[in-house]
């Protein structure tokens, strides 16, 4: 008999549904291997990010997909969003790489800050930055893990930001202008990623139903 917390009951019962098995401590293998999974992924969230609580609510196992890694699914305490984080494992127990997406929540306010710097510095109307990431990164990235190695593509982050501009900020109204030097403006400060660009009608405008223009670059 193995001994298991409740949590970890909750969160082994929700994947294999084999709850009375589990409630009783006879795990069969598939379970036990969720289970030193699913420790190893909480220990890795702990001591990567020693300052946070985490608690893992749930996983979509690879097993009948195509991928090759388990989805854990977790909250972070003081943290309100509609989707949970993800941690990503793959591999097998005697090689097993967890990469995770809460590095993205750690930095998005400073790299927000730094990109809305240079836009201001430049003189463009910024009403907003949006701030997130294709990717997921693991222990080997911690120290590089600065906004500036991150806007400048120095890690493989996927970084993705939307620029919302007020229109009537705008002192030039050739909206594909505008992209054009907000592109020149970040190239030129170093920036990678992938940009959308949204121009509102004004700071109060709705994000969906008030857009007057819209486009997207790249910068590798």
């Amino acid at each position: 008999m193995i001994n298991i917390t409740d949590d970890e009951k909750k969160v082994l019962s929700g994947i294999t549904f084999h709850t009375e098995e589990i409630e009783n401590g006879n795990l069969c293998d598939t379970d036990i291997a969720l289970l030193y999974e699913m420790r190893l992924v909480d220990n890795y969230l702990k001591d990567k990010y020693p300052t946070f609580t985490f608690e893992i609510t749930g996983c979509e196992p690879k097993d009948g997909t195509v991928r090759t890694y388990d989805e854990w699914y977790y909250t972070v305490e003081g943290i309100n969003r509609d989707s949970a984080f993800i941690a990503m494992a793959d591999g097998d127990d005697a090689d097993l790489k967890i990469k995770d997406d809460f590095y993205g929540e750690v930095i998005r306010e400073d790299i927000k800050k730094e990109l809305e710097k240079i836009l201001e510095s430049a003189g463009i109307p910024v009403i907003d930055v949006n701030v997130s990431f294709w990717e997921y990164l693991g222990n080997e990235f911690d120290g590089e893990l600065s906004p500036i190695n991150v806007l400048h593509g120095k890690l493989p982050t996927g970084n993705d930001f939307k620029i919302f501009l007020d229109d009537t900020k705008l002192s030039d109204k050739d909206y594909k202008k505008v992209v054009a030097d907000i592109k020149n403006c970040l190239k030129t400060e170093g920036v990678h990623g992938d940009i959308y660009i949204v121009v509102l009608k004004n700071a109060e405008a709705d994000y969906a139903r008030d857009r007057l223009f819209s486009d997207s670059f790249i910068i590798e």
